[in-house]
């Protein structure tokens, strides 16, 4: 199931609005984390770089072939070994991932899905006791770039809910900012 209002602009675009080095950093993407699941890699914008950042697997796990196809090749072509790319509908299928099984999963702008609480879920579901899942989305203005309608577009406060509902312990209560155009929140389990 596609996620709602998730058209993807051209691939150098999107991945001029992030820092991604600077999100990663912020979003607590560092040594103690092994093995990471990505719900949604898209073109690999975060992947590549996680996947530098740690000593286990990525499992990169997106529904569209096509930027997936890009993700797989841009990870060949920087010799990125440690990534295996899942083409797989994780929200009606479910990750495939064993229980407790990753240390970290990402929730990049992912979280205006109709149905946020079943990724949560799946995300607790996967990660090690004290794993963290870390989301981010856009910050809730009409002034930025692109992300989805501000009427599905969720706040830091419903993503605390979410993951407080899902069996996460906020890290923190505020959100995380990655400006310009993001937040962030990190759930422990």
């Amino acid at each position: 199931m596609k996620v709602r209002d998730s058209g993807m602009p051209e691939a150098g675009y999107w991945e001029s609005l992030f820092d991604v080095p600077s999100i990663l950093d912020r979003m607590g993407l560092d040594a103690p984390v092994r093995d990471l699941a990505e719900f949604g890699c898209g073109y690999g914008t975060f992947t590549l770089p996680a996947a530098r950042r740690i000593a286990g697997t990525l499992h990169a796990l997106d529904l569209d072939a096509e930027v997936m196809a890009t993700a797989r090749d841009r990870a060949a072509a920087a010799g990125i070994g440690n990534v295996e790319f899942h083409l797989r509908d994780f929200i009606e299928e479910g990750t495939g991932l064993s229980d407790e099984s990753v240390d970290y999963v990402m929730l990049f702008n992912i979280l205006h899905h109709e149905r946020p609480l079943e990724l949560t879920r799946e995300a607790r579901r996967i990660l090690r006791p004290g794993g963290r899942a870390g989301a981010i989305h856009w910050i809730w203005s009409a002034k930025t770039p692109r992300g989805p309608s501000l009427d599905i577009r969720p706040k830091p406060e419903a993503i605390l809910s979410l993951l407080r509902e899902s069996g996460f312990k906020p890290v923190r209560d505020a959100p995380i900012e990655l400006p310009p155009w993001h937040f962030g929140i990190l759930g422990q389990k």
